[in-house]
């Protein structure tokens, strides 16, 4: 008996949740079939003009708060009214203003452009089309005058590109005259100077600008952008340390032998020809012409004779430094092809002979020769100059052989000015 009650018990439990399980899919399928119109209503209404203008008209007419929520939004019919009172206004105005008014309403509301456009078509097509020509043409005039505009904005880039191509070409002197002139044009030529600046490399840049009047200078450096200015400042004080370290070079070489510094400076293997010329000027000319005296290499001596004075002009406005630079390579020079004939002489010549010369030319030597440079510096060549450099051009052998024969004062005083540097 009891077992039968459980047994109906559970037959009525599985009855009840089969009926709530029914019940409960039921609900849902109803949601889906009453959501899904309104999901789609409402995304017609949101999504098509037409729709909406007419539901707004329907919700309007409603009790309550719903129909006054729904009376703030214009009808389908209020909208076509607002449409026909545009398009009126529109076809009653001159053909210009009305190609101004309706390109601002095209800018602020395509839609309502395509409406108006349209009822105007329907009411007077010819002097519709005739608007529609003037908003085009005038589409195509700011069309044209942007392209004009950039066309003009292109050609003026490449006339500073040209003119800073030619002023790049210029020595610096004529390249400064040339800035020079263009600042004094106009007001506006510090503007003018810099534009052209933009353009040029900026080691040239710095060639020019730092030769101009400080005032100047500082207009067109103020007149550049930014990068460009920075650009052209660092330039400029990376060529400045690299002066100041070339000047402590040239302090070390101006106690050296000039037959070994030719070696080092006589060639641009180690220094470029700007560096060379900048350690040849702090040498001195008469150092630089001792030294240059040494070279064989004629075109090499040109060019930095030629970078030296237009250094020297463009820094300076005048050059006074190569005139005694090539004075005292000239006297050099012509010492220095004398004693090679000297010696191609005197190594020919018996031992006891050559003894005797170079006796006679300590003891009863002729005055020395002086030179005086524009700058005050003299070269003094003597005969004890000229004994020693033929000396060192022996073998070791010979020079021992001839100062054994001398007496030992003069074999003393010979000995010790062999091994002493040079001054």
């Amino acid at each position: 008996m009891a077992d039968a009650k459980k047994e109906n018990s559970k037959l009525e439990s599985s009855s009840d949740g089969k009926k709530r399980k029914g019940k409960g899919g039921c609900l849902v399928v109803l949601l889906i079939l009453f959501l899904t119109p309104l999901l789609a209503l409402g995304a017609l209404y949101f999504l098509n003009k037409d729709f909406n203008l007419n539901v707004n008209g329907l919700m309007s007419n409603m009790p309550g708060p719903v129909g006054t929520y729904f009376e703030k939004y214009p009808t389908r019919a209020e909208e076509l009214e607002q449409i026909r009172k545009v398009s009126d206004f529109m076809l009653d105005l001159e053909e210009s203003r009305a190609v101004d008014k309706l390109l601002i309403l095209q800018k602020d509301d395509t839609r309502a452009y395509d409406d108006v456009i349209k009822d105007m078509l329907r009411i007077n097509p010819n002097k519709t089309k005739s608007i529609l020509e003037g908003i085009r043409q005038a589409t195509i005039n700011k069309d044209a005058l942007s392209n004009t505009v950039q066309g003009i904005s292109d050609e003026q880039n490449e006339d500073l590109k040209a003119k800073a191509a030619y002023i790049s070409g210029l020595s610096f002197n004529a390249a400064v005259g040339e800035i020079e002139a263009i600042i004094e044009d106009s007001i506006n030529g510090h503007k003018n100077a810099a534009a052209i600046f933009e353009y040029i490399d900026d080691v040239k840049a710095v060639g020019i600008l730092y030769q101009l009047d400080q005032l100047d200078r500082e207009r067109i450096l103020a007149a550049l952008s930014d990068k460009k200015s920075l650009s052209i400042k660092n330039v400029y004080s990376g060529q400045q340390r690299r002066i100041s370290d070339l000047v402590q070079i040239a302090d070390v070489y101006g106690s050296e032998d000039p037959t070994k510094l030719i070696e080092t400076i006589g060639n641009i293997a180690t220094y470029s020809i700007d560096d060379l010329a900048v350690i040849y000027k702090n040498l001195g000319a008469k150092k630089a012409g001792e030294v240059l005296a040494k070279s064989d290499d004629e075109a090499f001596v040109f060019e930095l004779v030629a970078k030296i004075k237009a250094n020297e002009l463009l820094v300076n406005n005048e050059d006074l430094l190569t005139p005694d630079l090539l004075k005292a390579l000239k006297i050099y020079r012509e010492f220095d092809d004398n004693v090679l004939e000297l010696i191609d002489v005197y190594s020919k010549m018996d031992t006891t002979k050559v003894v005797e010369i170079v006796k006679n030319m300590l003891l009863n030597a002729s005055p020395s020769e002086v030179y005086e440079l524009n700058n005050g510096e003299f070269i003094t060549i003597s005969d004890e100059d000229l004994i020693l450099e033929i000396l060192t051009s022996f073998p070791q052998d010979k020079i021992a052989a001839i100062l054994s024969s001398l007496d030992q004062t003069l074999s003393s005083e010979l000995t010790r000015k062999l091994v002493l540097p040079k001054k």
